[in-house]
């Protein structure tokens, strides 16, 4: 095997460069490529779902989709990738990835640029007047919900660059360390995938209080605020960052070699955990793996592997638990707890940095330092699983929805509501397609100016009272009887205790994901290592991540109690308002269930799995086969080194823990 190759391009492989040329040297570029990952797939665009809704007329379902593109690519490339990218040159197709994920960000927010204004008003008349304003159609004759086409085929170009990163990345790690080493460097690295979530949702938080066309338009024109439900951010600010990102990732990965020294030695060395039928199988055929002739042996025997089975369908519902709070946390927070958008970012991303990365970390240190073999690690995910089950119903930890008339509270003294026409207003002609509330003296929130039955406009400096309200039976008070936007409301102090605890179920759930990564890499022969890895990407997209978001996203929508009335085709837009305690309600239960169904597994198993030596460590013939193994290693470095027959002379006879041994 070729072992040691020189960092560099071409000729160009000065010393100074070959500090990188090692495994730490790739775990810090695998590390920043999957922070970039993670701030633009998991990060920016997740935060930009509700924006998204926004702008291009967009429901949750359809955001959903938006989604599972990039999960989409990574489950029709991962088998190929992985099995014949394995004996090719795997940075150097991690840096394709690189520079095909960069392209994919240029896609992604390219219809910012291809679009006119964002238009929130219309025309419409925000007074009682008796008086129909436009109908909308006018300004915004199409809508722009087909863009939800564009935002797919990004996410699939997304999922193509990642591809080669989540799996023959891995597989370098792995192959690159000891194995009692091997489940801290991939914590480390899972514990990297955390920072870029996190940065996306940070950054994304902030650009998301700027306004969407601040490129086009000057600031001073601009009447609305963040807080206001109309608000759209510049979304795709953080998409173009990323790309910037994306594409200076090439030039570390074009520049390490094949593989590093040492790695052929460690592949020796990691066969003892091996599941017993899988391994013997492959042991009886020293080629298997070099010819695509053995693509369809390969599966077959993944798939007669009952732990791999059932770990990878373990993996695969975890996964949907985690791409559904991954999508939909931000807007969780905003709809329960009453948040801007950009506050609800910033908020999720602080709880998944100390969870996430607490999570990872502290799982591959007890492993390493416990020296935890297959089967406890089995049980250590089980107990991860139930610790996150206890912890659930701080979901129930929410803020009671804020009172808007016809929707959770009756007009005045009327017992029953049927929307957002009462004996008030009636007369009125309000428009039902954008929500601009106002807050009445009276403490109730109104889906406008007009449905509050407002006749009269009270300017006063920049800001802007309204009067003469038919809905709003309170004394007016300078003149004035609502303002703007909506009610404060003080009387919901449930956020803190739900972040807090929330924190340590994001812990308690990434602890489990290291390890079942480590059981994965343990129990299959080297040469369909890396090839098992990309199947269980595979079920783990096809049947977590890509349903998850999905699932959340129509389960989302069913708890909206006020959907946008688009005007032109009388179809409904994206949701204004959601029941805070449904929607607590319907999370808590999928979480339930998925961390159930993913203790039941991993249960089975453990039950299941039966090692290809079945004596622990300390054992004697444990010993003595990870003796030779070390002796055969360094043997094979010393003549494949350029040594004098003198030195090589010295290599025939040595001892090791006491005994002389010589090589034959």
């Amino acid at each position: 095997e070729l072992e040691g190759g020189r960092f560099g391009y071409g000729r160009f492989t000065p010393d100074w460069l070959q500090c990188c040329n090692n495994a730490k040297g790739f775990l810090v570029g695998y590390s920043f490529f999957v922070i970039v990952q993670g701030m633009l797939v998991n990060g920016f665009v997740n935060v930009s779902i509700t924006t998204l809704e926004k702008r291009f007329g967009l429901q949750s379902s359809e955001t959903g989709i938006i989604s599972v593109g990039y999960d989409i690519a990574f489950c029709i490339l991962t088998m190929f990738v992985t099995y014949f990218g394995n004996r090719s040159h795997r940075p150097r197709i991690i840096a394709i990835g690189a520079f095909i994920l960069g392209l994919g960000a240029l896609m992604f927010f390219l219809p910012h640029f291809t679009t006119g204004l964002y238009s929130y008003e219309d025309g419409f008349e925000t007074l009682c007047t008796g008086k129909e304003g436009s109908d909308g159609c006018t300004s915004s004759s199409s809508y722009l919900s087909n863009y939800v086409y564009v935002f797919i085929f990004a996410q699939i170009i997304h999922g193509i660059g990642c591809t080669p990163l989540y799996t023959l990345g891995l597989a370098v790690i792995e192959d690159s360390v000891p194995k009692e080493s091997a489940s801290l460097y991939l914590g480390i690295g899972n514990a990297a995938s955390i920072f870029g979530p996190v940065l996306g949702y940070g950054v994304g938080g902030i650009v998301l209080g700027i306004w969407v066309d601040f490129d086009k338009v000057a600031s001073d024109e601009i009447t609305l605020t963040p807080v206001d439900p109309r608000w759209v951010g510049a979304w795709w600010l953080g998409i173009m960052i990323s790309m910037a990102c994306a594409f200076l990732l090439v030039i570390p990965f074009a520049g390490f070699p094949r593989q590093f020294k040492g790695t052929a030695k460690y592949r020796r060395m990691k066969t003892a955990e091996v599941d017993k039928d899988t391994g013997g199988e492959v042991a009886k055929n020293e080629n298997f793996g070099n010819s695509y002739k053995d693509f369809p042996k390969a599966l077959l025997m993944l798939a007669k592997n009952k732990t791999y089975v059932l770990v990878t369908l373990a993996d695969c519902s975890e996964a949907i638990l985690l791409s559904g709070f991954t999508t939909f946390l931000p807007k969780i927070i905003e709809n329960e707890f009453q948040q801007t958008a950009g506050l609800a970012a910033i908020m999720a991303g602080v709880i998944s940095i100390p969870g996430g990365i607490i999570g990872h970390v502290v799982a591959g240190l007890i492993i390493k330092c416990f020296k935890l073999r297959t089967a406890s690690i089995l049980k250590f995910n089980i107990v991860c699983c139930l610790c996150v089950c206890a912890l659930s119903p701080s979901l129930l930890l929410y803020c009671r929805n804020r009172d808007v008339a016809g929707i959770t509270k009756p007009y005045g003294n009327d017992t029953t509501m049927e929307g957002l026409v009462a004996t008030c207003n009636e007369d009125c002609v309000c428009q039902e397609e954008f929500y601009i509330p106002v807050c009445g003296l009276n403490n109730v929130n109104y889906f406008s100016a007009c449905a509050a039955g407002c006749k009269e406009v009270v300017p006063n400096g920049t800001l802007t009272y309204y009067n003469n309200c038919s809905c709003i039976n309170v004394e007016p008070v300078d003149g004035w009887q609502a303002y703007p936007g909506n009610c404060k409301t003080n009387d919901c102090n449930s956020l803190g205790p739900f972040l807090a605890v929330f924190c340590f179920c994001v812990m308690f759930t990434f602890m489990s994901s290291t390890p079942a990564l480590v059981v994965t890499f343990r129990i299959l022969p080297e040469k369909i290592r890396t090839f098992g890895l990309g199947v269980q990407w595979l079920f783990i997209r096809a049947l977590g991540t890509i349903p998850g978001p999905i699932m959340f996203g129509n389960v989302i929508d069913l708890t909206c109690i006020l959907w946008q009335k688009r005007l032109c085709d009388d179809s409904k837009g994206s949701c204004w308002i959601y029941n805070a305690k449904d929607l607590a309600i319907n999370a808590l239960i999928i979480s339930i269930a998925v961390k159930i169904t993913s203790s039941v597994l991993f249960g089975l198993a453990c039950f299941f799995y039966k090692p290809t030596s079945e004596t622990e460590p300390g054992d004697d013939v444990t010993k003595e086969e990870e003796m030779v193994d070390n002796i055969t290693a360094t043997v094979n470095e010393a003549f494949e080194s350029d040594l004098s027959d003198t030195e090589l002379e010295k290599c025939k006879t040595f001892s090791e823990n006491g005994e002389l041994y010589t090589v034959l």
